[in-house]
């Protein structure tokens, strides 16, 4: 009995310095590169599809990690490449690493993620999932402003093939990573009144769907 305590409080010290040093040797330093707009564009004209590549997957690894924002991410692919192309290139990383997790959950089940996720947060998304309509809290995660790259963790339990799973992950995530790559692309021109119009608009967008999106979840109980 002692000997499986040890082991486990050992297993998740592990972890949490794995995910701490995650951080502050990658996420930190990839974060500050990412700040700065010109330094960045430098590397990427220099380097062509390389660059871009390179910048892909710092973005598939922020979505893995769970611990790095991906806010700075988006905004520098808005810097880059406009909002559109910065969106499209984002959600493409974002959906790889999202499905790289999906198929790591799905591989070694619940006892590997309690590792990695205090149990009533898994417990909080089972609920969800058992209780309502699997595909249906895929989408609204994804969509909404809720924590994605956590719930791809937990996406094996909705019981999907891997292209749904992918098809749907890539669509809607799209509109909220281009709300932050559009906002990137007009903060680097200075339209701050864009800027503000579109936060406006995408927050009564993100509430109508909430509600339409609950009204659905209740009629399917």
């Amino acid at each position: 009995m002692k000997k499986g305590i040890i082991r486990t409080v050992l297993t998740l010290l592990l972890i949490v310095l794995f995910m701490a040093l995650l951080y502050f040797v990658v996420g930190r330093p990839m974060i500050q590169f990412v700040g700065d707009p010109e330094a960045l564009q430098k590397f990427v004209d220099g380097k062509g599809i390389i660059g871009l590549l390179v910048f892909g997957l710092f973005v598939m690894v922020q979505t893995m990690s769970t611990c790095i924002p991906g806010l700075p991410f988006y905004l520098a692919s808005g810097y880059l490449l406009g909002g559109l192309k910065g969106a499209l290139l984002c959600d493409f990383f974002a959906t790889i690493g999202n499905t790289i997790a999906f198929l790591i959950g799905r591989k070694y089940g619940r006892s590997f993620l309690c590792y990695l996720f205090p149990e009533d947060k898994l417990a909080k998304v089972e609920e969800k999932i058992e209780l309502g309509n699997p595909v249906l809290i895929h989408v609204m995660f994804m969509l909404l402003p809720l924590p994605k790259d956590t719930y791809a963790w937990l996406g094996y339990y909705s019981g999907e093939s891997l292209i749904k799973w992918m098809l749907i992950t890539f669509i809607a995530r799209f509109p909220h990573i281009f709300i932050y790559t559009f906002g990137g692309e007009k903060l680097l021109s200075n339209q701050y009144g864009i800027l503000v119009a579109g936060g406006v608009i995408a927050t009564i967008i993100y509430v109508i769907i909430v509600i339409v999106l609950k009204k659905k979840q209740n009629n399917d109980f």
